[in-house]
């Protein structure tokens, strides 16, 4: 029992170290106000202060890094471009994927491997192959200017 629960447990506990844990550092690190010091920011957990002075830390946290985003153009256009082209990736991949995945569910079973590689193969090719596709694809006289 207790091995069957470590085993579950360990995936959790990979997790929250490798990934919730930075995630809350980095939010609260944007939350932080800036300062003119090495790094740039206040620090992310000091308790020199002891319970009261990390409290006090917690009470100096704004939003003010988030609403620079909305009052500069330059981050704002970047955001929301940035945005939209996630959308619109986002729409074509599902148009695109989810009748390739229908196609392979309903197929039969003695293909289904094959189509699974063929699917499977593109991520296989070296990325300066894909780099010298594109390029051949977008350049001025290629596929897609033509």
């Amino acid at each position: 029992a207790f091995v069957g629960r470590l085993v579950i447990i360990v995936p959790y506990l990979w997790l929250l170290f490798f990934f919730l844990i930075p995630f809350v550092i980095v939010f609260k690190i944007s939350l932080s106000q800036t300062a003119i010091a090495m790094p740039p920011y206040t620090p992310v957990l000091d308790f020199s202060g002891g319970w009261f002075g990390f409290v006090g830390q917690l009470r100096e946290l704004s939003i003010d890094n988030y609403t620079l985003l909305t009052k500069d153009s330059l981050y704002f256009n970047a955001y929301v471009t940035s945005l939209i082209i996630a959308a619109i990736s986002t729409v074509l991949t599902l148009i695109v994927g989810y009748p390739i995945a229908y196609g392979m569910a309903r197929a039969p079973a003695a293909i289904r491997p094959t189509l699974l590689m063929l699917v499977i193969l593109p991520f296989w090719t070296s990325f300066l192959i894909r780099v010298y596709a594109w390029i051949g694809i977008l350049k001025p006289e290629g596929l897609l200017n033509e």
